[in-house]
């Protein structure tokens, strides 16, 4: 396969940078975009030039927020952005990191992270499929990374004690992630949207997720509390029985020096 110019906006991120890593390493020309690089994305500024002679967007924009209003307009003005530099510069493929099931209703109505993500998937589906100047668009629904046990450590803290909320998840490696964003620009485009879930082996529940690293690390420690959304608690961030499955496991990433 002839190799593509592929554009990682967010490239200099925890998962943009390894998707950028992993998409170089099928043959591709990599473009890593960022503010650092003088592209922003919310103004628009230098995106058409970054674009420019692309066959493959790959969004792994991100903002750190669980207000719903900050997520909701980051996302919606950045796709809207991308999506209309794209179409003017006859990029034929934009895939879109994303979070499994978050177009479901109960799932977008859970947090405000989610709202955002799930408007950023509907900017996309309405722009970038519109006639002329149609590009294809695959969604990439991953669950949550192995280091969200990390985040769930630092959320909320009373005093040495972390509180987690309990949730069902089906943890994947970020490595796998980024490598399942490598298989869909070499997959292409489809004739119509597309969604690709990407999951680990393994259920799990964050709260053993939070006290085996807890555990490893020797601090902080751990107290469990009830997740106040059912349709969390119900198990609604586990992926579809179609989803792709990394044999990579949680006890193997807990292993590696890094965590």
């Amino acid at each position: 396969m002839t190799g593509r110019r592929v554009v990682v906006l967010g490239g200099s991120g925890a998962l943009g940078a390894r998707a950028a890593t992993a998409i170089a390493a099928r043959g591709h020309e990599v473009v890593r975009v960022s503010r650092s690089t003088g592209v922003n994305a919310v103004t628009g500024a230098g995106l058409s030039q970054a674009l420019a002679g692309a066959h493959t967007v790959v969004d792994c924009l991100n903002v750190t927020t669980l207000r719903r209003r900050r997520a909701v307009d980051f996302f919606t003005v950045t796709a809207r952005n991308v999506a209309d530099a794209a179409r003017a510069s006859g990029v034929e493929h934009v895939a879109c990191l994303s979070i499994v099931n978050v177009t479901e209703p109960a799932l977008r109505k859970a947090l405000g992270y989610y709202a955002g993500k799930a408007a950023q998937d509907d900017v996309y589906r309405g722009r970038l499929l519109e006639e002329p100047g149609r590009v294809g668009f695959t969604s990439l629904r991953s669950t949550q990374w192995f280091e969200f046990a990390d985040q769930l450590l630092h959320q909320l803290r009373v005093a040495n004690l972390a509180v987690v909320p309990v949730m069902r998840v089906r943890p994947v490696s970020a490595d796998a992630v980024a490598e399942a964003l490598a298989d869909v620009v070499d997959e292409g485009p489809a004739e119509r949207a597309r969604t690709v879930d990407v999951a680990g082996p393994d259920v799990l529940d964050t709260g053993t997720m939070a006290r085996r690293l807890a555990e490893r690390r020797g601090t902080p420690a751990v107290a469990t509390v009830p997740m106040p959304n059912r349709a969390l608690r119900a198990g609604a961030l586990l992926p579809p029985p179609t989803a792709r499955f990394d044999s990579r496991t949680f006890d193997e990433w807990l292993a590696a020096p890094h965590s």
